[in-house]
């Protein structure tokens, strides 16, 4: 009858922790998604309008509703942005906003980057970054990240293919697929730049003296032109 008794309570606590064990998956799954992400787009110095489109999806059976934060990280100075969401696309001045997807639905997630130099026509580039919440959950929350650059001349921009590892980190990060990358910034979300990179050859690179938190990423060629962003996280 013992032997029965610590067998019962064997199986209870091993189901109890098993049933812990996908409420905390659940828990870690986020109700959406967004796609692409990031979101680079290439613009051409006779044009106002260049949108970097990205869509929202609700990947749960319930209807969610999502925040997002707007923060500009880097633009030149002849580039402003706007958002448009799935209810609209707002006006440059608007930072924040909130909608409502249904279950299985989705919508645009787009950031038009708009050029005021584009006649006669002069480059530009830029980094947004958008902080989305679950208002629903507000453990779940997500980023996207859009960027905007301008070839000069005849130069064409490399892929935006770059991936780094490990991300979250704490004292460094290494590149794949970077043949392409001349220098990176590494910026702040109030725009300040807190570390600059040349390339190194074994593309590992040494982020531990910067304080915990999240940055921006951004990847520039051998002309100097942006042409991918990534968020890395410090721990």
């Amino acid at each position: 009858m013992r032997d029965n008794s610590v067998m019962k309570n064997l199986l209870y606590t091993l189901f109890f922790a098993l049933g812990l064990l996908q409420i905390q998956n659940v828990q870690a799954q986020s109700a959406y998604d967004v796609h692409p992400n990031p979101s680079d787009t290439i613009g051409v110095e006779d044009s106002y309008d260049t949108p970097a489109h990205g869509e929202i999806i609700n990947v749960s059976n319930s209807p969610v509703t999502i925040r997002w934060v707007r923060t500009e990280v880097y633009l030149t100075d002849n580039i402003t942005t706007a958002v448009c969401d799935p209810v609209t696309c707002w006006f440059p001045g608007i930072n924040d906003r909130t909608f409502q997807l249904m279950p299985d639905s989705f919508g645009q997630l787009t950031v038009h980057f708009y050029n005021s130099g584009y006649d006669p026509g002069q480059g530009g580039s830029g980094i947004v970054h958008l902080k989305l919440t679950n208002l629903d959950n507000p453990s779940d929350t997500m980023t996207a990240i859009y960027t905007f650059s301008t070839p000069t001349g005849t130069n064409d921009l490399p892929a935006s293919n770059v991936k780094l590892f490990p991300n979250p980190t704490t004292d460094f990060f290494t590149l794949e697929k970077a043949e392409d990358v001349a220098s990176m910034r590494i910026f702040a979300l109030d725009g300040r730049i807190m570390a600059r990179f040349d390339v190194s050859p074994d593309n590992t690179y040494s982020i531990g003296h910067l304080p915990v938190g999240n940055y921006v990423l951004s990847f520039e060629d051998k002309n100097g032109q942006l042409f991918q962003a990534v968020e890395i996280n410090k721990r």
